[in-house]
């Protein structure tokens, strides 16, 4: 029993080591290279317009290079587009805060957890969960859709942060690139 142990340690620790060398989670600069990049400035502007809106069916208009009428973008859209006033009521109360890398978190402190009871958290994980399943989808959709590059997806989620930052509420909190 004790050889066990220093055999499986140490198969831990190979796995360990083998992970961090290629953590599919590290986050590269975003490669703004093969994707066309003031179409999708405009497309991401007109959709961030639109969510903060609430508007759950735009009308999105046509940017070259960049592909949005596909079932899963225009589904990632209404979804964001119906819970658009829980998120900016999450977002204005300070109980989360947009991340450089363009999605949403919970601001985890004592301070929120006092101001909320224990359902009130588990609905804004549920909110903050549903909405970053949509961002997902969106930019994955259109980077998929648009038939670019797989290392085009950190450009295509940098793009879609800065565009909605315009859109938070007065005194939100977004964590800035390298924070």
């Amino acid at each position: 029993m004790k050889s066990i142990r220093p055999a499986l340690a140490l198969a831990v620790l190979c796995v360990m080591s083998s992970c961090a060398t290629s953590n599919p989670f590290v986050r590269m600069a975003p490669d703004y290279t093969e994707i066309p990049e003031s179409s999708l400035r405009a497309a991401a502007a007109e959709i961030e317009a639109a969510v903060a809106a609430g508007d759950r069916e735009p009308v999105l208009s046509q940017h070259e290079g960049v592909v949005l009428d596909t079932p899963e973008v225009v589904q990632a859209i209404r979804g964001r587009g119906a819970r658009a006033e829980l998120v900016h009521d999450l977002l204005s109360k300070g109980y989360a805060y947009e991340q450089s890398a363009g999605l949403i978190a919970i601001k985890r402190s004592g301070e929120y957890k006092s101001a909320t009871t224990s359902l009130e958290r588990d609905r804004n994980a549920l909110i903050v969960q549903s909405e970053n399943e949509n961002r997902w989808s969106l930019y994955e959709g259109v980077l998929k859709a648009s038939n670019w590059t797989p290392r085009s997806l950190s450009a295509v989620q940098h793009i879609f942060a800065q565009e909605r930052i315009p859109h938070l509420p007065q005194g939100a909190i977004f964590e800035r690139e390298g924070e």
